[in-house]
């Protein structure tokens, strides 16, 4: 709890007083809401779409590629100091 200038506790009055209530909306006035907000939004061309798609794709391949070399140096390192013993 924080004090106020004079060093005091504040009041609590204001704390045990309920949220005024909101207003509802219609379903009608909610949808035409949401229709104004998608006109708003800057949708992507089909063009970097298909560039975002295609990049995603390489680069998941790359990573793969990268993991699955990991993965075997590793295999081949324990399978190599198991047969040692």
């Amino acid at each position: 709890m924080t004090r106020n200038v004079k060093n005091t506790t504040p009041s609590t009055a204001k704390a045990d007083a309920p949220a005024p209530k909101k207003k509802g909306v219609g379903p009608f006035k909610y949808l035409s809401q949401v229709r104004q907000e998608a006109r708003k939004v800057t949708w992507t061309t089909r063009q970097e779409t298909l560039v975002s798609t295609v990049l995603v794709l390489i680069l998941t391949v790359i990573a793969m590629l990268f993991f699955w070399g990991v993965d075997s140096l590793i295999s081949m390192t324990i399978q190599f100091i198991l047969s040692q013993a």
